[in-house]
């Protein structure tokens, strides 16, 4: 394929999906709402292609100013490859940027029939992955342009792993677009607070993310049960939507802390939903880095969270946050009740979380793809 360049780096962003199970958006997602407007629409076209049909998530993104191309197939579906291979052919782009398993595969199988540069996005450091991919990854290691990782943890796993050559993977850390994560109006945080039916006075210790066993919330409400055991003036509020929604439900009703946990479900207005947090927990048990932790760094909150994958290389014990092991409940529960009776440890973790953000602009993270596009696109020249 002839890819001399007349105008524009042409980009297309492939991805597998665009939520997760019943949540309308993931953490890549989110990514796409905050990168597509601000690539330099004068050097960049970039576009969005999924392989599902369309559904409550790519309406989401269209609500976000995003139009994807969803091409209506199911991520084994080997007409995957022939519309891929229809589409570059017809559109040309420059580089395809592959997120997930299914269009890493795909993507660098069309890269190599059509000569189209492929990177591969890897945004977490999985706890295991199917034999399947395994194969397939050692196959089309060498035919990878090159790879991005969102945390040095997340590059080892594509070394190890995925069977990626080290001198081919780049860290770019996400970040967020940190102008948008500030103390909002008093309207909006009060709204929000009537929303969630909290009252003046109380503590509130918050975490936000896809209700799924990744994220931890098992633990979050352990060590709910623990803090409510020594304090009864705090509520716990659990923001996002998943599949293991009214697993919790019933976890909070066993352990006796229903009327003190509060399931906010999807919020649109994150800002003003953390400016009610006193403290914002990340149980994780694996990542790769959450966006919303640099949203709340950005947004001066006190941090505790576990010590994995990016959450460890982002954040620095006592002195942007307080780190406790994966799955220790009870480490969980004594870090917050901590933050909450220190308030002078309270406002420094956060101000110095603050600080760090500066580092974490998404914009920063577009103009790195920005360079590694140009830097492959030059080296067709």
């Amino acid at each position: 394929m002839d890819l001399t360049l007349p105008g524009k780096i042409r980009v297309f962003h492939l991805c597998d999906k665009f939520g997760i199970r019943e949540a309308r958006t993931h953490g890549v997602s989110r990514l796409f709402t905050w990168w597509f407007p601000r690539f330099d629409a004068s050097r960049f076209e970039v576009r969005l292609v999924g392989i599902r049909p369309e559904d409550a998530a790519s309406e989401h993104l269209k609500q976000h100013g995003l139009d994807p191309l969803c091409l209506g197939r199911s991520r084994f579906s080997p007409s995957v490859l022939a519309d891929l291979l229809r589409l570059v052919r017809r559109e040309r782009p420059h580089i395809l940027h592959a997120h997930g398993y299914a269009m890493s595969n795909f993507g660098r199988v069309v890269g190599a029939l059509t000569g189209v540069r492929t990177i591969v996005h890897e945004h977490a450091a999985f706890p295991s992955i199917p034999s399947y991919q395994r194969a397939i990854d050692r196959l089309l290691a060498g035919r990878t342009d090159l790879a991005i990782a969102v945390s040095a943890s997340t590059r080892e796993f594509m070394i190890r792993n995925r069977f990626l050559p080290a001198d081919k993977i780049r860290v770019v850390f996400n970040g967020a677009p940190l102008e948008e994560f500030k103390v909002p109006p008093v309207k909006r945080v009060d709204a929000e607070r009537e929303r969630l039916g909290l009252r003046a006075g109380e503590k509130v210790v918050g975490t936000v993310g896809r209700l799924d066993s990744q994220k931890g919330t098992t633990y979050f409400l352990q060590a709910a049960a623990q803090i409510l055991r020594q304090r009864q003036d705090v509520r716990f509020v659990i923001a996002g939507e998943g599949h293991l929604l009214e697993r919790y439900r019933e976890e909070a009703r066993a352990l006796g802390i229903a009327d003190r946990t509060v399931f906010a479900g999807y919020c649109e207005d994150v800002p003003a939903l953390q400016s009610l947090f006193d403290v914002q927990a990340f149980p994780s048990l694996w990542e790769g880095t959450p966006l919303t932790v640099f949203e709340a760094m950005s947004m001066s909150l006190p941090i505790v969270s576990t010590t994995v994958d990016g959450l460890g290389e982002v954040l620095r014990q006592r002195e942007n946050a307080l780190l406790v092991p994966p799955r220790d409940a009870r480490g969980l529960a004594a870090a917050v009740l901590e933050v909450l009776e220190k308030p002078e440890l309270a406002a420094s973790l956060g101000t110095q979380a603050e600080v760090d953000s500066r580092r974490f602009d998404v914009r920063h993270a577009v103009r790195e793809m920005e360079s590694l596009y140009q830097q492959l696109v030059d080296g067709d020249r």
